[in-house]
This record gives C-alpha cells, sequence and structure tokens, in this order.
C-alpha cells in the first residue's frame, strides 16, 4: 500500500518527535553550572545544577563538566554507571561528604573518572570517595581534606590510581585498601592525619615520587587475615612519627615492604618500623634508602622479629639508633 505525502510527513514528525528525550537520557557530555536547574536537560546551553542530575543524563562512558565554582551535591552522590567527573580549569568544583557518608559512592561494575575536583567534610560526613565495587577508579588532580578517610578502596580485583592529589586534615587515612584491590599512587601530597596510606590483608599498593609527611605513620602494611604487598619509591617520608610500619596480627599472615630511594627523615619514633606476630611473615627490603634524624633509623618489634634485608646501599645518620631490637639481614644481588 502506498501512502500518501501527507501520512508520511506525520510519521516523520512523529519519529522526529521521539528524538530529544532519548538524546537528553544518553548525552555524550553533561554540564553542571551554580545557576543551572535539575528541570533542564543538562546541555551546554541548559546546564543542570546537582551531580545526581547530571547522572541520570549522562550516557555510560560519558563526562560531566562542571562550568564554574560551586558546591555541586545535597547529599552521598552515588555513581552506578562509568563516567568522568571533572571541573574545567580555573573552576572549583566541590562535593562535601555530608550526613555521615561518602560524598561519592562508586558502586558497580564500572569505570569512573574524578578530576580536578575539591571534596570536603560537612558536619557528619565521614569519607571522601569509597570504591565498594567496581573495574576502576581514577582520581586525578583531585583535593580532599577533612573528611575522616580520603579514599577507602575495598573493590574486589578493582584498581585505584591516584595522581597529582593532595590529602590533607583527615583524621583516620589518606588512602585505605583492603581486600584483592590494586593501588598506583603517583605524586601525591598526604600530610595531618594519622596514616597516610594504609594497606590490609589482599591489597597490593605502590606509592612513587610522592611525599607523605606529618602524619602519624607514613606508610603502613598490616596484614590482618591475609597478604599485603607495598612499594614505596623516590617518596619523602618526612615528620612523621612512624615513617614506615609492617606488621601482622594473627599467624599466617604476610606483610611485604619494599622501600627504595626514599628520603626517611625525622621520625618521631622510627624510620621504618617492623613488628611480626608468632606464626606470620614481616618481611621489608630496603634499597638505597636514606634514614637521617629518627628515634630509631630502622626497629624491631615482636615475638618473632621480622626480617629487614638491606642491599648495603642505605645510608643511616644522625638517628639516635641506626638500628634498634634486632639486626639487618643482607641482600645481595643476582
Amino acid at each position: 500500500m502506498k501512502l500518501s505525502k501527507a501520512t508520511l510527513a506525520a510519521l516523520a514528525f512523529f519519529a522526529v518527535s521521539l528524538v530529544p528525550t532519548a538524546a537528553h537520557a544518553q548525552l555524550f557530555r553533561a554540564y553542571l553550572a551554580s545557576d543551572g536547574s535539575d528541570a533542564n536537560p543538562c546541555t551546554l546551553a541548559a546546564p543542570c545544577r546537582l551531580l545526581p542530575a547530571a547522572l541520570a543524563a549522562v550516557a555510560s562512558y560519558g563526562e560531566i563538566w562542571m562550568l564554574d565554582s560551586a558546591n555541586y551535591n545535597t547529599a552521598q552522590v552515588d555513581v552506578t554507571k562509568s563516567v568522568t567527573i571533572l571541573a574545567i580549569p580555573g573552576a572549583v568544583g566541590s562535593v562535601v561528604a555530608t550526613g555521615g557518608g561518602s560524598a561519592i559512592n562508586v558502586n558497580g561494575s564500572v569505570s569512573v573518572t574524578l578530576r580536578n575536583l575539591v571534596i570536603v567534610r560537612l558536619n557528619s560526613g565521614s569519607t571522601g570517595v569509597s570504591f565498594v565495587q567496581g573495574y576502576e577508579l581514577n582520581v586525578y588532580d583531585c583535593e580532599i581534606s577533612g573528611v575522616t578517610d580520603g579514599i577507602i578502596a575495598s573493590a574486589p580485583n578493582g584498581k585505584v590510581n591516584v595522581r597529582n592529589t593532595v590529602f590533607h586534615d583527615m583524621n583516620t587515612s589518606g588512602l585505605r585498601a583492603s581486600g584483592s584491590v590494586i593501588v598506583a599512587l603517583d605524586r601525591v601530597q598526604i600530610n595531618g592525619t594519622n596514616t597516610a596510606v594504609s594497606g590490609y590483608g589482599g591489597s597490593r599498593i605502590s606509592i612513587s615520587n610522592s611525599a607523605l609527611v606529618g602524619n602519624n605513620v607514613g606508610v603502613d602494611a598490616f596484614a590482618n587475615g591475609g597478604t599485603v604487598r607495598i612499594s614505596v619509591e623516590g617518596s619523602n617520608l618526612s615528620g612523621n612519627n612512624y615513617g614506615i610500619t609492617a606488621g601482622s596480627y594473627q599467624a599466617g599472615d604476610v606483610a611485604e615492604v619494599i622501600a627504595t630511594r626514599n628520603q626517611i627523615s625525622h621520625s618521631y619514633y622510627a624510620g621504618v618500623y617492623a613488628n611480626e606476630s608468632s606464626g606470620s611473615t614481616v618481611t621489608v627490603v630496603m634499597d638505597g634508602n636514606s634514614l637521617t634524624h629518627n628515634a630509631n633509623g630502622v626497629q624491631f618489634l615482636g615475638s618473632g622479629l621480622a626480617t629487614v634485608y638491606s642491599r648495603g646501599n642505605n645510608t643511616a645518620r644522625f638517628n639516635g639508633n641506626d638500628v634498634m631490637g634486632g639486626s639487618l639481614t643482607a641482600l645481595s644481588g643476582i
């Protein structure tokens, strides 16, 4: 049957009229602005106001751009799709942890990137970013301050990359990893917290070119019911109570730290502290580090005494004791 021109025109108009609704739900790039409205479609011409509206509008693997300086949430932001959230250069894109929850909670089979954000605490907020489940979390060029924990990473088999990010003035930790998560930190600054970087059983953490300064503990490998491995290279661990700690909680635990070419100085108690429980394994490998002006350069504690290997090229000067409570084990090359 041949349709008339009038019928074809009507069908074409009907099809075109459906496109805007679908497009609004599948934007590659959604926009937020301080003068936006969540009734808007989150386009550049008509931006939304808060992150939940933009997350509803953006397509998976799309981007959310914050166009100017403002706070962009009123409660925990739950991210359950793959997305990049960023503030444009020069803007302070703020996300606040409030109500006892996280500022941003990543929970899904997703990959999420946060770029150029400022994450702070208001009232009873606890965590900056929680990575509960997902493939990958990337945090680049951000500032996280005033929360209890900067980043908590527990996503099974998830990967976390943190680069050019500053953490300061947190009650518990800058970054805390547990389970089978893999973490890489590069050019990170963490100060004024209880533990700058902590890894628990199952986690794998690498730290490079970073400054972990003025904390209770700089790096803590604590094997609580599993195996934790941390490497720290080319970093400054200064003015902490403890620079690096490696410890175990129960028999069968394994804690391993590799410290290479770090400056470990002005530790109130110890630059490197190794504490082994009976039946567990605690190992520290030291290569090319400088330990200066610490109360103790390397300190041992525990029933089995941990093993601290030295390649013989570490420098210890001006410490109260270069080695306390045990002895170093020589480690030769192959």
